[in-house]
């Protein structure tokens, strides 16, 4: 069939028509379609609630020594290496132990000569001993002596006072006077000679006691202690080089190797690492790091869980064996080292893996749980101030029902809209909660979009959910409108929060966030074109 010029110029103009108003009657049923519910809700069901604390820590072996070289050398030989299974006092390392053996060598040189002259001085004090003994035996034969010449000037006295008796009795001439006289004379001065020898002798006596023997005696003691300091040096020296043969301190597996054969090893302020030789693998532990906003709740009754990235999906068990006091400050978080013992009989767990652990701090098993976001929802028209009054009394004050649709499109002179209207009335019911006059978050949003928001209109978030507390959900009534329900709640994993007690049972529908669409929304927010302001139909979507 075909269309002459002239006809097709009339088809275009309806071809047009038709497609400007399939574009207008499409917009207009994607902007008013079926209307979104209000409420989002989640249903009261049974089921697990657990409370735990995540933290990462180390793997690392209950006991691990590092073995070292307290001596400085070349490493002249190794006889395990990397994963050896070890014995304690097995041979792991050999230092050249050349210069050690000369260093015993010469003191032990050294501690002969002090011992040879420790013998000397020995020698001398037996020398002095003696000689101190020739002193003594002078000092009696003067002594001696002195008793001798004592009887003979005792008898050359007796002899004198005898004659001057027979020569005053005119018996004896003078001249034997005279004679008797000198005898005693003699024999007087022959007895004070004697006393200086004997005190001289005593004197000597004292002086090479107090001298020769103090002197021997000393030099005695200093080649005793000569000998003691050599032998002690050797000692040293022997020490040192015991110390070029290395032993392994502990049973368990050597970890690492850190030297080859050849390397000089530097031992002066600290003890270079040879080896690192892990206990027993097949217990282990993990140190944990807990942050010190968790620290209050942990203690060695929690249960521990934990995986490691080599064993995806493989869970792992640990018991808390230690929460040490120190704290570990970096960058301004404080935490806390905790000690995990883990069983690795299988030895899949390798020391410096990071373990991702899940501690438990409590748990309940098939009770009631609550959405954490139903515990922060607050309906729009409801202030603090009346939630709290809610929370005093002894039942639940019933919201105030909502405006009917007739009563929604009712006109109001003072309003520039109906949406407007409906807006200013829901912020002078809740003053606490928004300026009057301020435009939603998603304003300006094309006509039809809706944005969800947990408690909806309902200012600052409540508080943080604590174990024990009472508080206010809603749920969703026969007629489609909120319903408060007290509960008291008990422990939480972050999402869901356990029932204690309360007016809820399994399967009602609690209320979580609600919907803002487009009705709550100026008229001004919607977009140009077809139904909207400006456009054709320029009074806009009919509601």
């Amino acid at each position: 069939m075909k269309l002459s010029l002239g006809k097709g110029k009339k088809i275009l103009p309806i071809a047009l028509v038709v497609a400007a108003a399939a574009g207008g009657a499409g917009y207009y049923f994607w902007g008013s379609g079926a209307k979104a519910e209000e409420y989002v809700t989640a249903k009261i069901e049974r089921g697990n609630v657990r409370n735990t604390v995540n933290a990462t820590g180390t793997l690392q072996a209950v006991t691990t020594v590092q073995v070292g070289s307290q001596v400085s050398g070349i490493i002249s030989a190794l006889y395990v290496d990397f994963n050896s299974v070890v014995k304690k006092g097995q041979l792991v390392a050999q230092l050249d132990p050349s210069i050690f053996q000369a260093q015993v060598a010469q003191q032990r040189a050294n501690v002969e000569a002090a011992r040879a002259n420790l013998a000397d001085a020995q020698a001398r004090l037996i020398a002095a001993e003696v000689a101190i003994e020739n002193q003594r035996a002078g000092v009696s034969s003067a002594l001696a002596n002195l008793e001798a010449l004592k009887a003979m000037r005792d008898d050359a006295k007796s002899n004198v006072q005898r004659q001057e008796s027979l020569a005053s009795s005119g018996l004896i001439n003078q001249r034997d006077m005279d004679i008797a006289r000198t005898s005693f004379q003699s024999a007087d001065a022959r007895y004070n000679q004697a006393t200086a020898q004997l005190a001289q002798a005593r004197a000597t006596e004292q002086q090479a006691a107090r001298a020769g023997l103090a002197q021997a005696q000393a030099a005695i003691k200093q080649a005793q202690a000569q000998v003691q300091q050599t032998s002690a040096t050797l000692r040293l020296a022997e020490v040192n080089l015991s110390h070029t043969t290395i032993h392994s301190p502990i049973d368990g597996v050597v970890v690492s190797r850190n030297v080859d054969v050849g390397q000089t090893v530097a031992a002066s302020l600290q003890a270079p690492t040879l080896f690192t030789i892990a206990n027993d693998l097949t217990l282990m532990q993990v140190i944990a790091n807990i942050d010190q906003a968790d620290i209050g709740v942990i203690n060695s009754a929690n249960r521990i869980g934990f995986t490691v990235d080599a064993f995806p999906g493989q869970q792992f068990n640990g018991k808390i064996s230690q929460i040490r006091l120190n704290p570990q400050n970096v960058q301004n978080v404080v935490t806390y080292n905790v000690v995990i013992d883990v069983s690795n009989p299988e030895l899949k767990l390798k020391p410096g893996m990071t373990a991702n652990l899940t501690v438990t701090i409590a748990e309940r098993n098939d009770v009631l749980k609550v959405p954490n976001a139903a515990l922060r929802f607050r309906p729009a028209d409801i202030t603090q101030e009346k939630l709290r009054e809610m929370m005093r009394g002894d039942r639940p004050e019933q919201p105030a029902p909502a405006a009917t649709p007739a009563e929604q499109k009712k006109p109001d002179e003072k309003a520039a809209a109906p949406d407007q209207k409906r807006r200013g009335d829901r912020a002078a019911a809740a003053p606490d909660q928004k300026k009057p006059g301020e435009q939603p978050a998603a304003a300006g949003a094309p006509s039809g979009e809706r944005r969800r928001e947990n408690g909806a209109g309902s200012g600052p978030p409540s508080t943080a959910v604590i174990q024990g507390q009472r508080r206010i959900v809603w749920v969703l009534g026969p007629d489609k409108k909120p319903q408060p329900r007290r509960i008291r709640i008990g422990i939480t994993d972050g999402v869901n929060s356990e029932i204690a007690e309360g007016e809820l049972k399994e399967g009602d529908t609690i209320i979580v966030a609600q919907n803002i669409t487009s009705d709550a929304r100026p008229a001004t927010s919607r977009a140009p074109g077809f139904g909207g302001p400006g456009g054709p139909g320029g009074g806009g979507r009919p509601r």
